[in-house]
């Protein structure tokens, strides 16, 4: 049976739409039928399960119901909910191709809208065609605005179950995976520990989680104050064929500033792109740095310019540095601001219990705080965004976080840290439950790679779409995933094996040398051989492509494959016309099934090495 736009216009509900309404815990009670309860709320969450009524989003509206040809054919579903800004969409199967549903939705969360996307209640085309291709019709809530929480998303995904039901002529069970990257994380944690049977599984993306004073950026912050100008020494010593020292030629305060930074957890894969470590681009317009004085604390910079412990007092390289930089930026109000505020993270650090190993730097050995501390409480971020959660790993359903490890936003050990929330809620079940895949050559920045990103990184969205159809297979068939990537926790940076069967997860490895080395020198117009071997972890698939960047431009061509397999070797001879220095790399895609032809869940690594031309003769 077809639901028509009729059934619920603006300003009334039928009475078939009202009956749609009650059976997902939405609307008002028919007569003769008991109204659903309310939902509770704990501890400033509402515990949502598949019974209870959100009365904020009582009434849904269905505006307009149209078919679509693009980006592949569907049926799409407008509407809102009454009396709120949150509204919704349900990509269903085109009617031809119902059959394709396999009783399962995606749907994605976003809390925010940037310029690039208008209206986080609308999936982009990826998404739509990514959950048609897997057997599930898609859902999305949201606004042109703000939609903080996982309750507006609860509420359309109830509604939309409704509809579905209808629409397929089915009466089986409808399971739902909730997904989100950086702040969508963060509802989608909030949703995973605060409701159930909306959903049977959750994957956060670039996880990000609650982190005192928003130190990772913060710690950014500061290194753009006292490293920015050695940005490009840094990351030469870090390239492929590099001296891997970063600390030569540093004096003794950005050497103290280079180790605090990355002791904090920022990954040192970041500096092979300084300008966005630093926030120098265009995805941050006006910088990492504020002068802003902070309401919550309006004494703090004077303390910080003036008070015993203090880096503006300090007598040391680093705070002879701070000062500096204060008389170069001119002694006024909005400066002491600006310089003050990058290193507020030194002066609220939390409990030891509490897992913040970037912070225990800051604490002498007796666990006690170095500096001094200050006695308010900076804004919970994390709170907000995520609906209240707790963030103490009490999830109701199956999850898989897939993080990247140059990542300087959403830092690559704050998934661990909430690893070990989960194990600690879950005990032994945690195995049974959850998994974590870290991604190499990935930053938080979602596609498309270009530019100086495609240089040295891969578009890591196929391995979230993979790790979306493992969470599915998981939950409604007990198919376990693939095991959690093998990574060891090293000063607060996360260091995963070079091969890809002692890493597991599920992204392939790449290992390229020239002339049986990471880097050689060679003349203009000499040929040198290129030769590159890629694996894919234990039961995660085949490679079925692979591209060559021999000009290190971040624009890659084909290199045709003899052969697929969870094992490849590649060969190649390249010559070079011009002398430089060039980064040549090789990207390689591998897919589940070895499907050379699929659009979606593409898992991707590359490598590189240096080639140093040097004019002919």
């Amino acid at each position: 049976m077809k639901i028509h736009s009729t059934l619920v216009r603006r300003g009334g509900i039928s009475a078939l739409a009202a009956t749609l309404l009650v059976s997902a815990g939405l609307g008002t009670a028919s007569p003769g039928l008991a109204a659903p309860p309310e939902c509770a709320t704990v501890g400033g969450a509402m515990q949502v399960t598949e019974g209870c009524l959100d009365p904020t989003y009582a009434t849904p509206v269905i505006d307009s119901e149209t078919d679509e040809t693009a980006p592949v054919p569907h049926h799409r579903i407008r509407g809102h909910f009454k009396d709120t800004n949150i509204k919704f969409n349900i990509y269903l199967h085109a009617g031809e191709h119902k059959s394709q549903w396999e009783g399962r939705f995606f749907q994605f969360t976003y809390p925010v809208v940037f310029p690039a996307a208008p209206d986080t209640s609308q999936a982009d085309d990826r998404a739509i065609g990514f959950a048609l291709s897997s057997g599930g019709y898609a859902v999305q809530a949201g606004n042109t605005s703000v939609s903080l929480g996982y309750r507006h998303a609860a509420a359309a995904a109830k509604f939309a179950e409704t509809l579905a039901a209808k629409y397929y002529g089915s009466d089986r069970h409808i399971s739902g995976y909730l997904y989100g990257p950086s702040g969508g994380s963060f509802q989608t944690v909030g949703a995973a520990e605060n409701t159930t049977g909306v959903w049977q599984g959750f994957v956060p993306l670039v996880q990000a989680v609650p982190a005192p004073t928003s130190y990772n950026f913060l710690g950014r912050s500061a290194a753009e104050l006292i490293l920015g100008d050695k940005a490009d020494q840094i990351r030469t010593a870090l390239l492929p064929g590099g001296s891997g020292d970063p600390f030569a030629g540093l004096d003794e305060a950005e050497q103290a500033m280079l180790k605090e930074v990355h002791a904090l957890g920022i990954p040192w894969k970041g500096w092979e792109y300084p300008d966005y470590l630093l926030g120098r681009t265009e995805q941050y317009p006006n910088g990492l740095a504020s002068s802003t004085p902070l309401s919550y604390d309006p004494t703090y910079a004077n303390d910080f310019w003036n008070a015993d412990g203090y880096l503006g007092t300090e007598n040391s390289p680093l705070g002879e540095r701070v000062r500096a930089e204060l008389a170069k930026a001119g002694d006024t109000l909005a400066n002491r601001w600006n310089i003050a505020n990058r290193f507020y993270y030194r002066y609220q650090i939390p409990a030891t219990s509490e897992g913040w190993i970037g912070l225990d730097q800051f604490r002498g050995p007796d666990g006690t705080p170095l500096y001094p501390q200050r006695p308010v409480k900076a804004p919970n971020f994390g709170g907000a965004v995520s609906g209240n959660a707790a963030f103490d790993g009490s999830i109701n359903g199956k999850v898989i976080a897939v993080s990247n490890l140059y990542d300087t936003d959403a830092l690559p050990w704050h998934t661990d840290w909430y690893r070990h929330r989960v194990e600690a809620s879950l005990g032994n079940a945690a195995a049974d439950n959850y998994r974590v895949y870290f991604n190499d050559h990935a930053d938080h920045q979602d596609a498309p790679v270009t530019g100086e990103r495609a240089k040295h990184l891969v578009n890591w969205y196929g391995m979230a779409e993979q790790a979306l159809r493992d969470v599915s297979a998981w939950a409604e068939k007990g198919i376990e995933p693939p095991a959690s990537t093998n990574y060891q926790v090293t000063d607060a940076q996360i260091v995963v094996p070079d091969n890809a069967a002692a890493r597991r997860g599920m992204q392939p490895t790449v290992d390229l040398t020239t002339q049986g080395k990471e880097t050689t020198t060679t003349k203009a117009g000499q040929a040198v051989t290129l030769k590159a071997k890629a694996q894919v972890p234990p039961g995660a698939g085949e490679i079925v492509k692979a591209e060559w960047d021999l000009d290190g431009d971040g624009v890659y061509t084909d290199a045709p494959l003899t052969r697929g397999g969870n094992v490849i070797t590649l060969q190649t001879t390249a010559t070079f016309d011009k002398p430089g220095t060039y980064l040549v790399a090789l990207r390689v895609s591998s897919e589940r099934n070895g499907d050379a032809t699929a659009r979606f869940a593409l898992a991707q690594n590359l490598d590189r090495v240096k080639i140093v031309v040097t004019p002919a003769g």
